[in-house]
């Protein structure tokens, strides 16, 4: 992982120098097309990630307020405006783009964000609209994304002064459907009872699915991991001790806090194995259609879609991987899943009859955090599970 996320950022670094355009892109948006037109994918998301686990958003996201910028704004925002704006890079300066690439499937703050970055480093700006999917998708939302999907092929046409390679997307889309179908497999073995991979391991080893997605180096980590998972099964090495329970967790973890979270599930042989976030990136592709097929898979994204749907994609999962309760996080830095936790906790328990917790923090930011508040959650959550 370290080898691989290395050679990733020394790319991006080393990207200018050898005429290779930098595109900013968002987690939700069809970087099969950007690996296809020979661009290299930077993902400040991802930069936001690594600072936040190595407990440094706080410094970035002063040097961002300090610029004016609300303690409020999702936090990764923070972190790539703050080093935008400072002279000192704890984690490494954040790569310059050449051209930003948006889509506003996850939420309205992203579009701003890369809207203020395309004025501040002068590049070039691009959105990708998703409108909000009901129950069931339709067509027409199809069709309008796949319409914008061919303009976006035409914005990179002129910005790289050559025509788009069909071939080559299809080329870049099989490696990502053979990367997804791997990461999904890995991520099932989280239903087995023990098991030796959890959603704590998942986050660590996401990275690639999201930034090396159509590559053959995603598929090779993929591949290894799963032997490596193979032989865990093999030998009994179980992600943790004397597994009890198995819980769904939602959404992203709190990065700074990451081994503090495990290890209290831990302590009391509690499993979370399974999480709308890091099933977020098993997409499936149709390589004789590819922009329709892309239309399909990043539309259909729980993000954009409406809340009884949310609720049922939770249920489906806790019911796969059959948890015996489940977390929800509301996260002060992702409002948009943030939205309607304490409805949906009762909506679910009532459906379920399990048993749930809502803890409040923020992914990214120790400012917001607090160890005894967050424990006063958790604590008679365990024991009802303990007394179930």
């Amino acid at each position: 992982m370290k080898e691989l996320m290395a050679d990733y950022y020394t790319r991006g670094a080393e990207a200018k120098e050898k005429g290779i355009p930098v595109a900013w892109v968002t987690a939700v948006f069809p970087v099969e097309i950007i690996y296809a037109a020979g661009l290299f994918p930077f993902y400040p998301e991802n930069f936001g990630a690594v600072a936040s686990a190595r407990k440094l958003a706080d410094k970035l996201s002063s040097a961002a307020e300090a610029k004016g910028y609300a303690h409020d704004l999702c936090a990764y925002s923070r972190c790539g405006l703050g080093d935008a704006h400072s002279r000192e890079h704890p984690v490494g300066e954040i790569v310059k783009p050449d051209l930003l690439l948006c889509c506003n499937t996850q939420c309205g703050s992203l579009s701003k964000w890369f809207e203020v970055a395309g004025r501040f480093y002068e590049a070039p700006y691009f959105l990708l609209d998703a409108p909000q999917i009901g129950i069931e998708p339709d067509e027409l939302s199809k069709q309008y994304y796949t319409a914008q999907l061919q303009e976006l092929i035409a914005f990179l046409e002129s910005f790289n002064g050559k025509k788009f390679d069909y071939d080559r997307l299809r080329e870049v889309m099989a490696y990502a459907n053979e990367a997804c179908r791997l990461w999904n497999e890995i991520l099932e073995t989280a239903a087995l009872k023990p098991a030796p991979f959890g959603f704590f391991d998942a986050c660590f080893h996401m990275a690639p699915i999201v930034t090396w997605r159509g590559t053959p180096q995603a598929v090779n980590y993929y591949r290894n991991l799963q032997q490596e998972l193979e032989n865990r099964i093999k030998n009994k090495v179980f992600a943790i001790e004397n597994e009890r329970f198995k819980l769904y967790f939602d959404h992203i973890p709190l990065w700074p806090k990451l081994r503090w979270f495990s290890d209290i599930c831990a302590s009391h042989h509690a499993l979370v194995a399974v999480s709308q976030y890091t099933h977020s990136w098993a997409y499936s592709f149709d390589l004789e259609r590819p922009l329709e097929s892309l239309a399909e898979n990043y539309t259909e994204a729980f993000v954009n879609r409406v809340f009884d749907y949310r609720i049922q994609r939770k249920i489906k999962l806790m019911q796969r991987y059959d948890v015996d309760g489940f977390m929800l996080f509301s996260n002060r830095s992702c409002k948009p899943n943030a939205f309607g936790l304490y409805d949906k906790k009762n909506i679910i328990s009532k459906i379920t009859g399990l048993p749930g917790v809502v803890f409040e923090a923020d992914m990214s930011d120790l400012r917001f955090f607090s160890e005894a508040h967050v424990l006063a959650r958790l604590e008679p959550f365990f024991e009802q599970l303990e007394s179930a």
